[in-house]
């Protein structure tokens, strides 16, 4: 018989990745309405916020913040180029390509972030601040090897 402690843990990481899920089907839906993916979707979101802090990024800098595979990022990357979404300066290397967004992009993610903010507000109804902030200090607890 299983112990009460593994019960436990094994139902509380079954709801979080079922929640994991959730969320990201529901994200997912919401940005193939601007013809994106979840991971261009990101990886426009980190670049607007390094932009924000002054912050260039390399193209392998990227992939390891969407924690995606270098090939994987770089076909991201060709998609939202080929849309003007974003701009990559030049470098012999592709990986040390640094990227930003374009105004096109920024201009994208000014019609999804209205969209986004209410999705967030109707997932998170039911969580009030304090539990949120327990939330994320619970996650940050998580040790992986």
């Amino acid at each position: 018989m299983l112990n009460e402690t593994y019960q436990k843990h094994s139902r509380a990481v079954a709801r979080m990745i079922f929640t994991a899920q959730q969320l990201y089907r529901t994200v997912n839906a919401l940005v193939r309405r601007f013809d994106l993916t979840e991971s261009q979707y990101n990886a426009l979101r980190i670049l607007r916020g390094a932009e924000r802090r002054d912050e260039s990024l390399t193209q392998a800098e990227l992939a390891d913040r969407l924690i995606a595979s270098r090939a994987n990022t770089t076909w991201i990357l060709d998609k939202l180029e080929e849309r003007k979404l974003i701009r990559r300066k030049g470098h012999t290397d592709r990986r040390k390509n640094l990227l930003e967004i374009t105004a096109q992009g920024q201009k994208l993610l000014g019609r999804i972030d209205p969209e986004f903010e209410k999705l967030l507000a109707e997932v998170l109804a039911d969580v009030d601040d304090d539990e949120l902030a327990t939330l994320q200090a619970t996650i940050a607890k998580f040790r992986f090897n």
